[in-house]
């Protein structure tokens, strides 16, 4: 899988480093082969500046750096690697090195991969540098700048793409690990010793996203009784519920506001009196808060007790429109 190997690196990194911290280059890292930032011993950055030279300019220097700068050893830091790719259940993968060097033992799927993207897209920091086209790292000693190109073309090609990751080696061909976002839905798409995988890339994410519709539940009229205040009925502060799912899922999916009767004054805005229950085939699958739009201060005018008797009914005639409809 060549450097897509990276995106493990930079979760073992991301999970285990202080980015602020500051590493020393070795001469053994400076002396790793293939695609570099190009250290050289005694260089000085953070750790947060190693990270993106890894994930934008893929450099081998800077994953052996990283895995030394976190674990004191690249052996130590594969074992970190494999124990992490256990504990997804990633049960094709296995490391030998933090780069994506050859090696017989060094192995993934495409399944593996995209299932580790999905994990790792969700540390908010390593989302945001893999969706970086450009940036500038300083070295704090010898003191400079130096500006990064992400090698993903489709950052800059395909609306919506969010990363991740390029790879080649001569062993492993072109390897590329692609994320993109539209309408709120993200897709991922792998391919492993692939000659044309910026076409193909393009291809599977556009066929992925034409597979999806969306489904919007509108409940602006919709309110919930009130007893015991001047504000007989409050409605919420979502207007609205919209998920994108799978053609074929379409049709199992159901939407309903799960609500009190009635409320009992006082309500505040911004409190949750009800919820919007989506099921799949009968299985709840989510419960989404809805919040008064209103606030509903208590009544304070004492009534008799056919008056309450008569309010009673009223908001019970109110409820069962919530309910009904």
């Amino acid at each position: 899988m060549a450097s897509t190997t990276k995106i493990m690196t930079a979760v073992i990194v991301l999970e285990n480093a202080d980015l602020n911290s500051v590493y020393t280059v070795t001469a053994a890292d400076a002396a790793v082969e293939g695609s570099a930032l190009g250290v050289q011993k005694g260089n000085r950055l953070r750790v947060e500046a190693l990270l993106k030279a890894l994930m934008l300019v893929s450099g081998n220097d800077t994953a052996h750096a990283l895995a030394n700068a976190v674990a004191g050893s690249q052996k130590a830091f594969v074992r970190l690697m494999n124990q992490k790719a256990a504990a997804l259940g990633l049960a094709n993968t296995h490391f030998t090195n933090p780069a994506g060097l050859s090696d017989e033992k060094h192995y993934s799927t495409a399944l593996d991969l995209a299932r580790l993207t999905v994990y790792a897209l969700k540390n908010k920091t390593f989302a945001r540098i893999c969706s970086t086209a450009d940036d500038t790292i300083a070295f704090l000693s010898p003191k400079k700048s130096v500006p990064l190109h992400n090698h993903n073309r489709l950052l800059s090609e395909y609306k919506g793409c969010i990363g991740v990751k390029t790879g080649y080696t001569q062993a492993a061909g072109r390897c590329l690990v692609s994320a993109a976002r539209r309408h709120s839905q993200t897709l991922i798409a792998v391919t492993l010793s692939d000659s044309n995988d910026w076409d193909d890339h393009r291809a599977l994410l556009d066929y992925g996203f034409a597979q999806s519709e969306e489904i919007v539940f509108g409940f602006a009229r919709k309110r919930v009784a009130v007893v015991g205040s001047k504000k007989e009925q409050i409605a919420f502060l979502l207007k609205n519920v919209s998920i994108r799912v799978p053609k074929h899922y379409a049709r199992y999916i159901k939407m309903q506001i799960e609500a009190p009767h009635f409320l009992y004054a006082p309500v505040m805005r911004g409190e949750e009196v009800a919820a919007v229950v989506i099921t799949y085939r009968d299985t709840v699958i989510e419960r989404i808060p809805l919040r008064s739009a209103d606030d509903a201060p208590i009544l304070k005018v004492r009534k008799n007790f056919w008056e309450r008797i008569k309010e009673y009914g009223k908001f019970r005639s109110a409820a069962s429109k919530i309910h009904g409809g």
